[in-house]
C-alpha cells in the first residue's frame, strides 16, 4: 500500500511508480492502479476541471457536472480492464465514464453510459455520446443499487461493458482510439447524484 500526498490514496504499482505521463504503456510496463477512496479529498492523481467532484463517505461523489469529467492522471495501455462499483441515487440513474480520452476534454474518447436518457439506454459511443453509429441497448437499472462495472478492451478494437459480470453492450472500432492522446480514464456525470468506489485497473495482454 502506498499513500500519496498524505491523503490515503490506495494504489498498487508493482514497480513503485506510475506510467510516464503522455505515453501509452505496454501491458508489460503497466503495473496497475487501485483506489478505494478511503480519505477526505480527491488526491493528486485526479485532475478536477470544475464541478462538484469530491470524496464522501469513502466513495467518489458527484451531484451533476454537465459533463465536466474528472480525469485520472494515469496512462492506460491499449488493452485494459477497468473495474469499479457505481450507484445512482437519482431516478434517472444515468451513470457514465469516458475511456481512452485525452485527459482534458469531454468526448475525446469513448463514452460509456449505463441507463442514460432517463434510465432507458445503455451505450458505448465514440467521440460523441450522440454518435449516429453508437452501439446501444434499451435497458432499465435500479436507483440506489450498487452495480459492479467492468469495461475492457482485450483485442485492441472491441470495447465491452459488463455489469455484474453480464455483457451489456460492446463496440467494435475499425480505427480504435489509443496512443498518447487517447490513454486516459475519466468519471463523468450529467445531472445524477452518483457514487463510484473500489476502482481497479489491470493491463490485458
Amino acid at each position: 500500500m502506498q499513500t500519496i500526498g498524505g491523503l490515503g490514496l490506495f494504489m498498487t504499482f508493482l514497480c513503485g511508480c506510475p506510467p510516464e505521463a503522455g505515453k501509452t504503456p505496454s501491458a508489460a510496463d503497466f503495473t496497475g492502479f487501485r483506489d478505494d477512496f478511503e480519505r477526505d479529498a480527491l488526491g493528486d492523481k485526479y485532475v478536477k476541471k470544475g464541478g462538484t467532484w469530491g470524496v464522501e463517505n469513502g466513495a467518489l461523489h458527484s451531484v451533476g457536472e454537465h459533463n465536466i469529467p474528472l480525469w485520472l492522471d494515469v496512462a492506460l495501455p491499449k488493452n485494459v480492464r477497468v473495474e469499479f462499483t457505481a450507484w445512482s441515487n437519482s431516478k434517472a440513474v444515468d451513470t457514465k465514464i469516458e475511456i481512452f480520452g485525452d485527459g482534458l476534454r469531454h468526448e475525446s474518447g469513448y463514452i460509456v453510459i449505463l441507463a442514460g436518457w432517463n434510465n432507458t439506454i445503455s451505450t458505448i459511443a465514440r467521440l460523441d455520446e450522440h454518435e449516429k453509429t453508437r452501439v446501444e441497448k434499451r435497458t432499465t437499472f435500479e436507483k440506489g443499487r450498487k452495480y459492479r462495472w467492468r469495461v475492457e478492451r482485450a483485442d485492441g478494437k472491441t470495447l465491452r461493458l459488463f455489469i455484474d459480470d453480464q455483457l451489456v453492450v460492446e463496440y467494435v472500432d475499425a480505427d480504435p482510439l489509443y496512443g498518447p492522446r487517447n490513454n486516459r480514464l475519466a468519471f463523468t456525470n450529467w445531472e445524477s447524484d452518483v457514487y463510484y468506489d473500489d476502482l481497479t485497473i489491470t493491463a490485458l495482454p
